[in-house]
């Protein structure tokens, strides 16, 4: 696969253009990044209300009925719950990874192996999380591993 920039300052709207001799999974991916655009969601942090994009939050977790969403190195509280939220962003880069937890696979660096088939979720911010087996099969399906 071959990926051709180019800055054009005229332009007012961004142009993908994909040429492809077969439509396989990974030009699907990318189409669906494309068509995805980027989701706002509203975080709350010491009484104040913020517009996150989706794609800066590294994780969101559920802990007693209310969702926190994490970002590099900052917790906002949001009041939807864990699968509302799912919802939401599905047909994204948001994967559930266990009964509680949202991971943002553009931040996944690495996975480990660990007892009982579960994994340990290494993300580029050094965090770790659980992957539990009964979500594996989401993961498997995302990386095509």
């Amino acid at each position: 696969m071959k990926l051709i920039l180019q800055e054009d300052k005229s332009l007012k709207e961004t142009i993908i253009d994909i040429t492809y001799s077969v439509l396989d999974w990974r030009v699907q991916k990318v189409i669906e990044i494309a068509e995805m655009g980027t989701v706002q969601l509203e975080g709350a942090k010491e009484e104040h209300i913020y517009l996150l994009d989706s794609s800066e939050i590294f994780y969101i977790e559920s802990v007693d009925n209310t969702s926190f969403l994490y970002t590099e190195s900052e917790v906002f509280e949001n009041k939807e719950k864990l699968y509302a939220l799912e919802n939401i962003l599905k047909n994204s880069t948001f994967i559930r990874i266990n009964k509680s937890t949202i991971l943002n696979m553009n931040y996944l660096q690495s996975v480990h192996p660990l007892p009982n088939y579960r994994l340990e979720a290494n993300l580029k911010n050094g965090e770790k999380l659980i992957i539990s087996r009964h979500y594996m099969k989401d993961i498997k399906q995302y990386t095509k591993l």
